[in-house]
This record gives structure tokens, C-alpha cells and sequence, in this order.
């Protein structure tokens, strides 16, 4: 779906009375009366909107299935689909012509435009009717918004975008900024990274009324921070996207300050070793998405009821060698804990977002999955930093928590590398975060595969009506 199309349909949506999820949308006139300025008039519609986006975002088109778990994570070769009847099996051989993956490549595309429109729409009326907000209300779902856009054209771009490596002067995707119904020119590479810097530090300006992180809040709007586009949220984005950009010394800045900020902590072992396992170290995330489907999923990909034809996993000896158990890596929580057996199959399924298994009491620790965790401020610290020994000891801090032995700080830089590489392979299984690291440092094999690394596989083309229609 083409971005004026899309824009189209969001303003139709508007016009016909908005999200189904936000009913106070719905109570001003009858659906077919009321206008896009009876949306948005106060506090309570606006929190109603942004909730809209953070409710399409978490659909299993975008960050709810395809673009971490699903079809993001076939594409890094995490999961075995080599039957030829697999849904997944033309994807996974980089076959963008295929059905299956033309339409999950149109779902990230058109799911994140139709929700960057709803974002415009909210900012385009919000400054007009700061005085209708709480104290700090205004500030937090500005920079919400603000963050949310940056973040999802920031993931358009690394998916549909260049090679990093190739340079930042080539034609990328659009940036829009406005609700309206005109085509946006594609922007180059660095004029994206721009636009996304921009809005994130717009957004750090407001977000920086409220620092603190908690689960708790009388204020429903104000608990579990982690599930809000937050202050740490921008800052470690902030810190990836610099990353992307080769500007190592702002990925360090960035990511050593949410280090440094003692606002968060790596998980220990009592973490996911008791009644109620928290499988997605909640504690480190700096932003993550609530799926209320989270055990449907599970059905449908990741356990014993998953049907063959869809079943996301690999072959033990694949587990066994991702995760190092001859070497040490035995010990790994990420693969003591993360995988598991599932009724009487001795097939080991990715574990992380299970929850049957977890007492009613430990509910607040389910259907929760990270887009940005703290592990990854210390990887791009890590890989950022000029100190050699100090990238070193960050890539120990998080070993450390994991349970594995302590790397020798006589390491090279090539095998420092390395080891980062290995961290990124098992830390994010099941979150979409591999495939963008070996398109980010173009890498010449995917792990899992004998396929060489190329430019036609980590640049898979943009929806065929954006190609058309957007000529700019």
C-alpha cells in the first residue's frame, strides 16, 4: 500500500469514528457525523489516540508477530523451514516474489505508515490544546508520539533500506511529518537518520519530565513505564540508530548514559529460575509491547500445537552450537531457561514468550515483548568504544548475568568482534534484532545458512504500490 493511500484510509478511519479500542471516540455524534476535530479536544483523547497507535503497532502484521518473532527472524535463518511445504520456506530462501513474503513485507510497510499518519494527526492538533492536560501529561504524550514516529521510520529504514556500509547518500524512504494527502519524496539514508535524530531529541526535551521507571502508578497512564514510549526508550534508540550510522561516538554517548543512568538492571538467575519465570528479562526493557495474544502465538509457532507447516524452531545440533553448550555455554540462561520441551514431543521449542506455565500471580511478567532492551546499550557500547579493554569488560557485565564465564581481557579486536556478533545471536532469538545487525555489518554468512550474505538478501524491495506510485 502506497503512504497516500494509506493516509487515505487513516482519514476515512478518522472520519467514520476512529479506533474501535478508544470508544470515547465514538461517543461524541453518530459515527457517520462526526469530524476529526471531535477526536482530539482533550487530554483523555489524545492518551485515547496514542493508545490506538501502541494498539496497531502491536498487531502481528508489525512488532506482534512479523517483525520480530516471525518473519524478521526467518529471514536471519534462526529457525529451520526447509520443508518445502513450510509457510515460511520461500521467505527464508530470500524469495521476496513469493506470496507469503510480499505480503508480510507489505504489512511492516503499511502497518507503520497507517500509524505514523495516526501520530501526525495527534500532533498536528496537540499544541492547540496544552491547556486542556495535567501537569507533565502534555510533555509525556508529545514525546511519545514524537519517539514513536522516529522509531518507525527508523525500522522502515532498516528494513527496506540501503546498506549502511554502501554510504548515506542513497534514495531510502520517505520521512512524513504531516497528515495530508500528499506523496512524500524518499529521502536519502542520512536524511532519514536526520528526521529520526530530530524528533528523538524533541522528544527527549519533554520525556524528561518523568525519569523514573516502575510497574506501579496510581496514575494508570503513569505505570509500567516500560510499556511507554519512555526518556530511555529515546535515548537507547537514539544510541542504535547512531549505530546504524557509523557515528560510533554518539552510540557510545547515547548508550553509556542509559548505562550509567542506574535506572535499570541486568537480570540474575532468580529471574527466570523460579515459579515465575520472566523469560523476557522485563527488568531490561527500555521499551516493549504488550500482546494479548502472546499465548495463541505460542499455538500457532513455538510449541507442540504448532502445525509443521508453520512451526518456528531448529534442530538441536543448530541449538546446541548457537549457544556454545560444549564450550561453556551450558550455563547460559538464555539456554537453560528459553527452551524447552512441549508435551510429549522431544522437539526443543524457543521458550520465551511461553506463559502457560506461569502462576496467575506472575502475570504481570507475561505478554510483554522488547523492541529496545539494556543489554543492547552495553553490545553497542561495547562495539562503540575506542578503549579496546573497556568493550571488553562491557561484554562481561552482561556474560556475567547470563551465567557464562568471563572473557579473557587479552582478547583481539577481531575477537572482541566476534564475540559480540555471538551475544547478538543469542540474546535477541525471537525478537527480529539479528537480521538488521548482519545487514548493518553486511555479513558474509548467516549463521544457519550456506547462503553468501548479499545486497538482494538484506534489501528486500518495498510494497509494488509505493514502487508505482511514489515516483518522487
Amino acid at each position: 500500500m502506497s503512504i497516500r493511500k494509506t493516509l487515505r484510509c487513516v482519514l476515512l478511519v478518522l472520519i467514520l469514528g476512529g479506533s474501535a479500542g478508544c470508544s470515547k471516540w465514538l461517543d461524541v455524534k453518530p459515527k457517520t457525523q462526526v469530524g476529526e476535530d471531535d477526536l482530539l479536544t482533550d487530554e483523555q483523547g489524545f492518551k485515547d489516540a496514542l493508545i490506538g497507535v501502541y494498539t496497531g503497532i502491536s498487531g502481528e502484521a508489525l512488532y506482534g508477530r512479523e517483525f520480530t518473532m516471525a518473519m524478521m527472524d526467518v529471514l536471519a535463518a534462526n529457525y529451520d523451514v526447509a520443508l518445502t511445504s513450510h509457510s515460511y520456506n520461500q521467505a527464508g530462501q530470500y524469495n521476496y516474489t513469493n506470496a507469503t513474503a510480499k505480503s508480510a513485507l507489505f504489512g511492516f510497510w503499511s502497518t507503520a505508515y497507517k500509524n505514523v499518519a495516526g501520530i501526525n494527526n495527534l500532533l498536528s492538533k496537540i499544541d492547540d490544546r496544552k491547556e486542556t492536560f495535567a501537569p507533565m501529561m502534555f510533555e509525556l504524550v508529545k514525546g511519545e508520539a514524537l519517539g514513536l514516529r522516529a522509531m518507525l521510520h527508523f525500522d522502515m529504514l532498516r528494513a527496506f533500506g540501503p546498506l549502511p556500509g554502501k554510504g548515506l547518500d542513497q534514495t531510502a524512504i520517505p520521512y512524513v511529518t504531516r497528515f495530508d494527502m500528499k506523496v512524500q519524496p524518499r529521502l536519502t539514508v542520512q536524511e532519514v537518520i536526520s528526521r529520526c535524530m530530530e524528533d528523538l531529541t524533541a522528544a527527549r526535551a519533554l520525556l524528561k519530565v518523568r525519569l523514573d521507571v516502575t510497574y506501579n502508578h496510581a496514575d494508570l497512564w503513569l505505570a509500567h513505564t516500560r510499556n511507554h514510549f519512555n526518556y530511555w526508550a529515546a535515548t537507547g534508540l537514539m544510541a542504535r540508530i547512531s549505530l546504524w550510522a557509523g557515528d560510533k561516538e554518539n552510540a557510545y554517548k547515547y548508550a553509556k548514559e542509559v548505562i550509567d543512568s542506574k535506572k535499570w538492571n541486568l537480570i540474575a538467575a532468580t529471574a527466570v529460575n523460579t515459579l515465575f519465570p520472566d523469560r523476557t528479562f522485563t527488568a531490561e526493557h527500555l521499551f516493549a509491547v504488550y500482546l494479548a495474544n502472546m499465548q495463541t502465538l505460542n499455538a500457532k509457532h513455538f510449541n507442540a500445537q504448532a502445525p509443521s507447516t508453520a512451526v518456528l524452531t531448529n534442530r538441536t545440533a543448530f541449538i546446541n552450537t548457537r549457544f556454545e553448550v560444549n564450550s561453556g555455554g551450558s550455563t547460559d540462561y538464555r539456554y537453560l531457561y528459553l527452551w524447552k520441551t512441549s508435551g510429549s514431543s522431544t522437539t526443543k521449542y524457543p521458550a520465551k514468550y511461553w506463559i502457560d506455565d506461569i502462576l496467575d500471580n506472575g502475570s504481570w511478567l507475561m505478554r510483554r515483548l522488547p523492541l529496545i532492551r539494556y543489554s543492547e546499550m552495553y553490545y553497542i557500547a561495547a562495539e562503540a568504544t575506542a578503549n579496546k579493554e573497556e568493550g571488553i569488560g562491557l561484554l562481561n557485565e552482561v556474560r556475567s548475568h547470563r551465567g557464562l564465564q568471563l572473557l579473557s581481557t587479552s582478547l583481539t579486536e577481531d575477537q572482541l568482534k566476534l564475540e559480540i556478533a555471538k551475544e547478538y545471536r543469542k540474546e535477541f532469538y525471537q525478537e527480529g534484532q539479528l537480521f538488521f545487525f548482519y545487514k548493518r555489518t553486511n555479513a558474509a554468512v548467516l549463521e544457519g545458512t550456506a547462503r553468501p550474505g548479499s545486497e538482494a538478501m538484506y534489501v528486500p524491495p518495498m510494497p509494488d504500490d509505493e514502487i508505482e506510485f511514489n515516483q518522487n
